[in-house]
């Protein structure tokens, strides 16, 4: 039986996964070319995983008390992610970045 998911979660989903392609695009330059982005939906969860070749970044935490300075124009993607799924895994590594987000829909 195929399940409805709310319109919000979907565009929370979508909206995280647009900003991790984000961080894979601009600020890690793109260093080896290829940007791989997998998705699935199984057992009550949406994953989305994007990797890429560049060197990852520092994030100190997704505590809303903590939000990026809204005067400047970048470095609000990791907290966005954070803040709209329910797990976050960042591993930078020699042969790039992966970003693995899960958001629980069941």
């Amino acid at each position: 039986v195929a399940q409805s998911l709310d319109a919000r979660v979907i565009d929370e989903v979508v909206l995280a996964a647009e900003e991790a392609l984000n961080n894979a695009i601009i600020p890690a330059g793109d260093v080896d070319g290829m940007i791989r982005v997998s998705s699935w939906v199984s057992g009550g969860e949406a994953a989305i995983e994007v990797q890429d070749g560049g060197c990852g970044v520092a994030f100190r935490g997704s505590d809303p008390r903590f939000g990026p300075d809204a005067r400047r124009p970048r470095g609000r993607g990791l907290f966005l992610i954070h803040s709209m799924m329910h797990d976050v895994t960042v591993k930078p590594g020699r042969g790039g970045t992966t970003v693995r987000m899960v958001r629980h829909i069941a």
